[in-house]
């Protein structure tokens, strides 16, 4: 038997990349990935990173990653992360995720700029990847979508004011990520495999 693995955005990309909307994606939730499409392909890079904008650092002084970073865009906006965060300027060491959103959402300011500063995160790293490619638009999807509204204002400005010049005009998308089409993007990597060399 023969097992593949793929990026959770990689396989995404490759089962939407086909559709309008589906050309450049970031997935936010319990971990932050990208992916990148040129002229119909996946672009995997040589070692299969391309695109990791969930390892781009974005703060000198952040929190440590596990990959062994430091102030990485997931180490800050991640899923754990932000429940890791939440639960310091609480001390509320039992909090989940669901409950961070919903003291978010009453209007805790400590809570809401845990959020905030996730977004911050994010719209550097995307900054980062839009200066270095210059695609046409980024769809952000993910789990951590139904958080979005909490975190886009301060995302959508630090994205303007990193992106260099005319980058500032790509688009930037909401998209939810229904189970269909995680497991079509899986049946694509796998049907990919069969026709690709190895």
């Amino acid at each position: 038997m023969t097992v593949l693995f793929r990026h959770a955005a990689h396989r995404t990309l490759q089962g939407a990349h086909h559709q309008p909307g589906g050309r450049d994606r970031l997935r936010a939730g319990a971990d932050i990935g990208s992916g990148l499409v040129v002229n119909g392909g996946l672009v995997s890079g040589a070692y299969g990173v391309a695109g990791e904008i969930g390892h781009v650092p974005v703060a000198e002084s952040g929190p440590p990653c596990h990959c062994g970073g430091t102030g990485c865009v997931e180490a800050i906006a991640s899923t754990e992360a932000i429940v890791t965060r939440t639960r310091h300027v609480t001390g509320e060491a039992e909090l989940t995720m669901a409950q961070a959103v919903e003291r978010a959402r009453a209007g805790d300011p400590a809570v809401r700029e845990v959020f905030a500063r996730a977004g911050h995160a994010i719209g550097r790293g995307l900054a980062a990847l839009v200066n270095l490619f210059g695609p046409e638009r980024v769809v952000v999807s993910g789990e951590g979508l139904e958080a979005f509204g909490l975190f886009e204002d301060r995302l959508r400005r630090t994205f303007a004011a990193q992106a260099f010049g005319s980058a500032a005009r790509c688009e930037l998308l909401l998209r939810p990520l229904p189970f269909e089409e995680w497991a079509r993007g899986a049946a694509a990597v796998a049907v990919r495999s069969l026709f690709t060399p190895a």
